[in-house]
């Protein structure tokens, strides 16, 4: 990549990420225009990759090769389309009624499998002979109290019978535990979008750089200049206040 191109990138980034940012101030042409352009090149990106690893590979390929098979998926798949047509609208219910069909199939197993399953087992697995013969205390504590965290979590979503007694206590436990859970979700949810804040302000420390030539500077002073021309330039004189 030339050094121009690379400039020209630089630019590029840091304007978009200042534009993005002007949103915290208020909504102004800057945001739209990235707003703009990020959801058309998704856009584009989405299309892209349907055109060029999907029904390239997977449909027109096949097609050349003479599988005629798979038309039946494809014409479900074209049937989605004409939710975009009021008349034949109902066409759509065929897609949609493969797709929730097949995609239950796959999904249900899968998820008693991974969520149910492996978690029933990773419950159980530090309480097997092996395990608690190696003397490991430390161990064998934390898997207590997931075990009696798990187990309470499941009273609290036991809804058969009324929660009151034992089963009341110990559904109160899984709330501490379901509080834990989404304290520390969020708490990594939030850790992850700081990580991409500081990204965004990692580049516009680099594009502020001689190399490219002061991009952030610029383009943040330029901004400032806009929005001060435009509060003075909307403003109503105070005569014309009153008189409203």
């Amino acid at each position: 990549m030339s050094e121009t191109m690379m400039i020209f990138g630089g630019w590029v980034a840091a304007g978009l990420t200042i534009f993005l940012f002007s949103f915290l101030y208020k909504d102004n042409p800057f945001f739209k225009i990235a707003e703009h352009l990020y959801l058309g090149a998704g856009m584009g990106w989405v299309f892209q990759t349907m055109l060029f690893q999907t029904w390239i590979p997977k449909v027109w390929e096949p097609l050349r090769a003479g599988d005629y098979y798979v038309l039946i998926p494809s014409l479900l798949g074209l049937t989605l389309v004409t939710q975009f047509f009021p008349k034949i609208s109902w066409v759509s219910r065929y897609g949609f009624t493969f797709i929730m069909g097949y995609g239950s199939g796959l999904v249900i197993p899968l998820t008693i499998s991974t969520d149910l399953m492996k978690q029933i087992g990773g419950t159980i697995s530090p309480f097997m002979v092996s395990e608690i013969t190696r003397g490991n205390a430390t161990s064998l504590l934390n898997a207590a109290i997931v075990a009696i965290g798990f187990i309470c979590v499941l009273f609290y979503f036991f809804f058969s019978v009324e929660h009151k007694g034992v089963i009341k206590k110990a559904s109160n436990v899984g709330i501490y535990f379901l509080m834990l859970y989404f304290g520390a979700a969020f708490g990594n949810t939030v850790m992850g979008r700081f990580s991409l804040l500081y990204g965004r302000f990692d580049d516009l420390y680099k594009y502020s750089g001689e190399r490219f030539h002061y991009a952030t500077f610029v383009i943040l002073g330029a901004m400032v200049l806009y929005f001060i021309v435009d509060h003075f330039r909307t403003r109503k004189p105070a005569v014309e206040e009153e008189a409203a």
